[in-house]
C-alpha cells in the first residue's frame, strides 16, 4: 500500500470490510438497481486499460511524460479478487479493492482486465463487499505517475479507479490465470518480465509456477516485507517480489529463505516503484 486513507474514506472502507458502520453514520441509502444484463452495459476494464505507449526506458527521471489525462468511467461486471485488510505499515494502509473483468467458467481472463480501486465509496454507504462479489464501479480512471515527492522511473504509471462501487451479484472466488509455466524453458518469465510485459496483469489474480526465492527476505522500516523471486539474470527493476500487502506474510506465511521453492504461488500483481506478487493467505502457496 502506498498511502493511508483520509478519515472519511477509511470509515467508508470499514463498511466494505464487514464492520457495523456506515460512511455517514446512518443506516445507508436505499439500494440502487444495477444496470440491465448479467454484466451490465458499462465498459469492461479491458476496454479502457491499454499498453503504456508513454513508457520511456530512456527517461529515467520521468521528465515531461505523456501520461494520459484522467477520464470518467462506468465499468460493470467485475469480480472482486482481493480486499486489502492487512495494515502492513501500521499507518491505516488498508482498503484498496482489486477487481477484474468477470469471465465465464470456460473462458481464460484476458490481459489488461484488472485494476486497483483506490479510496472507494459505496452505494448504499453501508454496503459490505467480499471477495467473489461482482460489482459495478463509476468514477475517475487515472494513470497514477507516482508520489509528487518522486515519480515512478521511465514514465511508468499505475492504472487505478477512484469511485463508487455497487453490488451486482455473488459469483464466488475468481480463479487465477497462470502467467508463468514451470516447464516454459529459459524464457518462461518473459510474460511478466519488465514493465511493458508485467503491466498487462496489474490488479489481476495470477499464478506463477516454479517459484524459487532469491536471497533473504527484506523488511523495510515502514513494515513492508518482501521476498524476491529468482527470475534469472534480470535488472533489479524487472524483478518481481512476493509482498505482504494483503496478509501477514512474515508471521503467517511460509518460510521464505534463500533457495526456498514452491510449485506455484498465487496472488494479485501490484506496482509501486516495482512489481509485486501479493498472496492473500498461506493457501496461495503450493508446495
Amino acid at each position: 500500500m502506498r498511502r493511508a486513507w483520509p478519515l472519511l474514506s477509511f470509515v467508508a472502507a470499514t463498511a466494505a470490510l464487514g464492520c457495523e458502520i456506515t460512511s455517514d453514520g446512518s443506516t445507508g441509502d436505499p439500494p440502487t438497481e444495477p444496470t440491465p444484463g448479467e454484466l451490465g452495459d458499462g465498459a469492461r476494464l479491458r476496454d479502457i486499460i491499454k499498453p503504456a505507449e508513454w513508457f520511456d526506458p530512456g527517461n529515467q527521471e520521468s521528465v515531461d511524460c505523456a501520461i494520459p489525462l484522467d477520464q470518467h468511467v462506468e465499468v460493470t461486471g467485475q469480480v472482486i479478487v482481493a480486499i486489502d485488510r492487512f495494515d502492513e505499515t501500521s499507518e491505516g494502509a488498508v482498503g484498496n479493492i482489486y477487481i477484474q473483468d468477470l469471465y465465464g467458467d470456460d473462458e481464460e481472463p484476458l490481459p489488461f482486465s484488472g485494476v486497483t480501486v483506490f479510496d472507494p465509496a459505496f452505494t448504499p454507504p453501508d454496503l459490505r463487499l467480499f471477495e467473489g462479489d461482482v460489482v459495478d464501479t463509476v468514477g475517475n480512471f487515472m494513470e497514477f505517475p507516482g508520489p509528487t515527492s518522486g515519480p515512478f522511473n521511465f514514465c511508468a504509471s499505475l492504472p487505478e479507479i477512484g469511485g463508487t462501487m455497487t453490488f451486482r451479484f455473488d459469483h464466488g472466488p475468481a480463479q487465477p490465470i497462470t502467467v508463468v509455466n514451470e516447464n516454459g524453458g529459459p524464457t518462461r518469465f518473459s510474460n511478466v518480465l519488465g514493465y511493458e510485459n508485467a503491466r498487462q496483469w496489474l490488479g489481476m489474480l495470477v499464478r506463477i509456477e516454479g517459484v524459487a526465492i532469491s536471497g533473504p527476505p527484506d523488511k523495510d522500516p515502514s513494515g513492508r516485507y518482501t521476498a524476491t523471486i529468482n527470475m534469472g539474470s534480470v535488472a533489479f527493476e524487472d524483478s518481481i517480489a512476493i509482498s505482504n500487502e494483503l496478509f501477514d506474510l512474515e508471521n503467517e506465511g511460509p518460510e521464505l529463505a534463500d533457495g526456498t521453492t514452491f510449485s506455484a504461488v498465487t496472488g494479485v500483481i501490484t506496482f509501486f516503484y516495482g512489481f509485486k506478487l501479493a498472496p492473500r493467505s498461506i493457501d496461495d502457496f503450493e508446495m
